[in-house]
């Protein structure tokens, strides 16, 4: 386990950005299939939030809210996010950033 990790328990609110960059014209699509599974993810258990974004500069932001690390972590496991990944995966012109926050 990453050292940086055993200092946030598991079950402390978890929020996380992700941004995507989509490949040149793909950006609707990329927002089309987020939107296409996002009342699943956030019907997952501890999804607090989950809200999708457009930057100016056509970049997509997704800001979750976790009730915990554990849950965000089995999110990922999920029939949503298997298929995200699939999906999203061709239209991206670099992989997914996140960053993983707690409260300080």
């Amino acid at each position: 386990m990453d050292p940086a990790f055993t200092l946030v328990p598991m079950d402390q609110t978890c929020v996380v950005v992700v941004t995507l960059r989509p490949k040149p014209g793909c950006v609707d699509e990329v927002v089309s299939v987020i939107n296409r599974e996002i009342e699943e993810i956030r019907s997952s258990p501890g999804a607090q939030a989950y809200e999708l974004y457009r930057g100016v500069d056509e970049r997509v932001v997704l800001i979750e809210k976790w009730g915990s690390r554990g849950e965000w972590q089995a999110h990922f496991e999920t029939p949503a996010i298997e298929r995200l990944k699939r999906d999203l995966t061709p239209l991206l012109s670099e992989p997914a950033e996140r960053a993983e926050m707690y409260p300080a």
